[in-house]
């Protein structure tokens, strides 16, 4: 099995890159720092899955538990909807992060508020809340190198 490395950015003020805030400044923040770092996972995936890369773990990824050997960004659906908006011409500002209720679809149980973090435990590289989660690290292996090589 893996072990989940919580990873954020931020400043020696306490601003945090990934919290994606009630501003439009912190807004934009943002998102500007979700576009640098599926940037940089664009760039350099093959050294970041190098960072995880050994025979017990690569059996394990994309094979009999998840996440799969390719590392990939998951920002959440609605995320995704937002980046789709800017790319037609919309705003970079307006996204928001707040929880929804999630219908269970049966009439016997109520609506419960869910946050919009991934919580299918297949994204290797998912947003969850104020901080991304490398879930590909191994549980055998420490967490240095990789936190390294993602700053």
């Amino acid at each position: 099995s893996g072990k989940h490395c919580n990873w954020s950015v931020g400043t020696d003020t306490g601003l945090n890159f990934f919290a994606p805030g009630k501003t439009d400044a912190s807004s934009e923040l943002y998102v500007t720092a979700l576009a640098c770092l599926a940037y940089g996972l664009r760039q350099y995936n093959e050294l970041v899955r190098c960072t995880v890369a050994h025979a017990g773990n690569d059996h394990r990824l994309g094979a009999q538990e998840a996440p799969p050997a390719i590392i990939s960004l998951y920002p959440g659906q609605g995320f995704e909807a937002h980046v789709d908006s800017i790319i037609a011409g919309g705003p970079l500002v307006g996204y928001s992060s707040e929880k929804k209720i999630v219908n269970p679809g049966t009439r016997n149980t109520m609506g419960v508020p869910s946050g919009v973090e991934d919580r299918n435990r297949t994204a290797p590289f998912p947003h969850c809340g104020n901080r991304f989660e490398f879930r590909a690290v191994g549980s055998s292996q420490g967490c240095a190198m990789p936190v390294a090589i993602c700053n």
